[in-house]
């Protein structure tokens, strides 16, 4: 996902975590803490929240409000109404654990040595990601999230809270995510990784890191966008004339990749982006359903894993929404995931949208997924007088 962070410092609070965290690898945090914004007002009954979960890159500033007028980096979808409809709902958007815009991460001091924690951050699952936003809404006092929405990254993250706590969410809502990543998505974050990493513990300078990023960086932009919008939008069109030298003149397209490149660099932490790079490749939804046998997530899981591990769960309403020319996360793990909670007899709703921005139209097609969210939550009656009635009317039934 390319979301960036604000420029500006972000006025996200600071949530701390049950001390000791534990991971689900195994690790132990110490003292850690999520950085969270929220938008609107919660209501008496705090039944109208919705918990937002970012993509690999974002920080917790997903709009812009009075304590942080920046962009946020989802802007066109949350304020007053708009699909995240902020005079009735009340969005917690969370930086991720792992991260680096003020959750805690490898880029943050380790209590026992005072030092960045670096490589000795433990092992880190989508998992945990969930667990510790969850933590965040228990310190709020919510009790059940009307829905959690998830984008890339947060496609996979609604996905292990809702089966890590089940009921504590009435509806979920997955974009451009997947139940498990596939060999190919694997493939190119295993090469960004080695990239950057082999340059990390080789102890290299700080500049050699930075050009790891640049160029890793650019191969993951090539996957979340369609050849068609690169063509359109570049071609072959020229920053300047030829000017005579031997290797000729930019073109429009690399010196694209090259400002996205470097502004990723200024602004995130080669560490995190392994660690949570690595996390989302671990992932896998049928491990929950498979037999405890060693570390399940490394397993080749059947469909009887999946429908096990989503029998678990406790959701009035799903929506899944994929997009056509995603490359990253393509259409087929969409219906895969749609599939899975339909057999489970969850009502999931499942939309396919053309856009030739690919992985990253959740973040610029604002007309295409606002009315397909605005009416999910629309039909969940979250925010309207009368919801907590229809609740219980459903729960008799």
């Amino acid at each position: 996902m390319s979301a960036f962070p604000p420029e500006s410092p972000s006025a996200a609070q600071q949530v701390l975590l049950p001390s000791p965290f534990r991971l689900q690898a195994g690790g132990v945090l110490e003292g850690a803490e999520v950085a969270v914004e929220t938008y609107g007002t919660l209501s008496p009954g705090r039944d109208n929240a919705i918990l937002l979960f970012t993509g690999l890159s974002a920080s917790a500033h997903a709009a812009s409000h009075p304590a942080d007028t920046s962009s946020g980096w989802w802007e066109g979808m949350i304020g007053p109404g708009k699909a995240l409809d902020t005079t009735r709902y009340f969005v917690i958007s969370v930086n991720s654990l792992g991260s680096c815009f003020g959750s805690t991460g490898p880029a943050s001091p380790n209590p026992v040595t005072g030092c960045p924690y670096g490589a000795d951050f433990p092992e880190l699952r989508v998992e945990d990601i969930a667990r510790a936003s969850q933590a965040a809404v228990d310190a709020l006092g919510i009790d059940q999230l009307a829905a959690v929405v998830g984008c890339s990254l947060g496609g996979m993250t609604v996905l292990a809270h809702a089966v890590c706590f089940p009921g504590r969410a009435r509806a979920m809502v997955s974009i451009s995510g997947a139940v498990a990543a596939n060999a190919a998505a694997i493939a190119t974050r295993s090469l960004q990784r080695e990239m950057v990493g082999s340059l990390l513990r080789a102890g290299a300078p700080q500049e050699s890191v930075r050009q790891a990023m640049r160029w890793a960086r650019k191969i993951g932009v090539l996957s979340y966008v369609g050849t068609e919008l690169l063509e359109k939008r570049f071609g072959r069109d020229q920053t300047e004339p030829f000017a005579g030298r031997g290797s000729g003149t930019d073109f429009e397209v690399e010196s694209w990749l090259e400002h996205l490149a470097q502004k990723f660099v200024r602004q995130f932490d080669p560490w995190a982006y392994w660690y949570i790079s690595r996390a989302m490749d671990l992932f896998d939804f049928a491990a929950h359903g498979a037999a405890p046998e060693g570390d399940a997530v490394v397993h080749r899981h059947d469909a009887a894993d999946a429908a096990r591990a989503a029998s678990y769960l406790r959701l009035e309403r799903t929506l899944i929404i994929g997009v056509q020319e995603d490359l990253l996360f393509p259409v087929n793990q969409q219906r895969e995931i749609a599939g899975v909670l339909d057999a489970a007899g969850i009502q999931t709703d499942y939309v396919e949208l053309a856009s030739p921005y690919g992985h990253d139209a959740f973040l610029t097609e604002t007309a295409l997924f606002t009315p397909v969210l605005a009416g999910f939550l629309d039909e969940l009656g979250i925010g309207l007088p009368g919801t907590a009635l229809r609740q219980a009317a459903a729960l008799r039934r």
